[in-house]
This record gives structure tokens, C-alpha cells and sequence, in this order.
């Protein structure tokens, strides 16, 4: 019942910007244990909890990098970009394990029920990671010559990609960034990550 008035008064606030009455019946404190209770249920089930998790994001990832690879042949060719803008639509279930598969707010330590008051600082956050309408834009800018660089937008605001050695920089090179996740380019496979593997026979 606590839940159901936390989540009552968080979609009133959210949607309709009221402060409902639902809201008076929990305090601070409660509302950051039921936040943490959310976020571990989404860490477990599509965040860093489990390799596979993230693992059935490959497709969506290699798509992303072949459509920013084919602009950047079209455009070092001279034709113009026969796709400026790619548009796909999805929700937070699919959004989140992808931004898992690239690194984003990935904390040192694994979220478990046992450790709250050691997460109070933690980058795992699903609720301003994913919100409504969460978005993830990736932007490639043409600054001359070989000089390819994409920034990553989540929700508008834009985010550095984890493990980048210069981690000023909020719009590296193409290819830096390429390099960063070439093993998953290269060996991340939707069929083979997913495979269900059937229990030998008994004798």
C-alpha cells in the first residue's frame, strides 16, 4: 500500500504537476528507500545485474553503428547523406539495457538489497536516467577533413561516453569512440548471447 501511494503521487507530479495528497502520506526518507527499491528492481532485471541484460542490446548497437558508419561513407564519398536522421521508437525497457551495453552510469559498486546507505551517491538512478519520454540521441558533426565527431545526448542534456581516457571531452572523435566499444562491434552477437542451452540428458 506504501508503494501504491509512492507511485500515486509520483505520476500525479509527473503528468499533471500536482502535489497530491498521496504525497503527505510519506515522508523523505521512505521515498528514498521506495526510489532505491525501483531502481534495484530495474539494476537486477535490465540495468548491470546481469550480463545478459545488457548482451540483447547487440543488434540495437551494431544498427546504430552501421547507420553512422554508412553517413560517414556517403559523406567522405561526396554523395549526400541519404539518411540524416534516423528516427526509433521504444521504451525504457529496451533504452535502458542499451545504455547499460555502452557503460552509462555504471557505479563501482553492485547494487543489492543490503547496501542502501552505501548508494546514496550512486549514477544508477532509473528514474532520471529513463524518465517519460526518455531519449538517447546520437549526433555525428563533420568538423573537416577526418575530423568525425559524435556527441551523445540522453533526455536533451548531453553525456560523456565511460572510458574515454580524456574524460573532458563531451564530443570525441568517431573514431575514438568506435575503438572504445570494437570488441562488442566485433564480437557482440544478438544469436549466440541469447542462446537458450538445453540441459543434457539424463542417463
Amino acid at each position: 500500500m506504501a508503494e501504491a501511494a509512492f507511485y500515486l503521487c509520483a505520476y500525479e507530479f509527473t503528468i499533471r504537476t500536482v502535489n497530491s495528497p498521496w504525497c503527505h502520506l510519506i515522508d523523505e526518507e521512505s521515498a528514498k528507500v521506495m526510489e532505491y527499491a525501483g531502481d534495484l528492481k530495474e539494476f537486477w532485471k535490465r540495468g548491470y545485474g546481469y550480463d545478459i541484460n545488457s548482451k540483447a542490446s547487440c543488434v540495437l548497437l551494431h544498427d546504430l553503428f552501421d547507420r553512422l558508419d554508412k553517413a560517414t561513407r556517403e559523406k567522405r564519398s561526396g554523395v549526400e547523406v541519404a539518411e540524416a536522421v534516423t528516427v526509433q521508437v521504444g521504451h525504457a525497457d529496451t533504452l535502458l539495457p542499451l545504455l547499460t551495453l555502452l557503460g552509462f552510469f555504471k557505479d563501482a559498486d553492485r547494487m543489492t538489497s543490503t547496501n542502501y546507505a552505501a548508494q546514496t551517491g550512486r549514477s544508477f538512478r532509473s528514474g532520471r536516467i529513463v524518465p517519460y519520454a526518455a531519449n538517447l540521441v546520437l549526433v555525428l558533426y563533420d568538423c573537416g577533413g577526418d575530423d568525425l565527431r559524435l556527441q551523445p545526448l540522453l533526455n536533451e542534456r548531453p553525456v560523456k561516453f565511460p572510458g574515454l581516457s580524456d574524460q573532458e571531452v563531451s564530443m570525441p572523435r568517431f573514431q575514438d569512440v568506435k575503438e572504445l566499444y570494437r570488441e562488442l562491434l566485433q564480437g557482440c552477437d544478438f544469436e549466440s548471447e541469447c542462446r537458450l542451452v538445453e540441459a543434457p540428458a539424463e542417463a
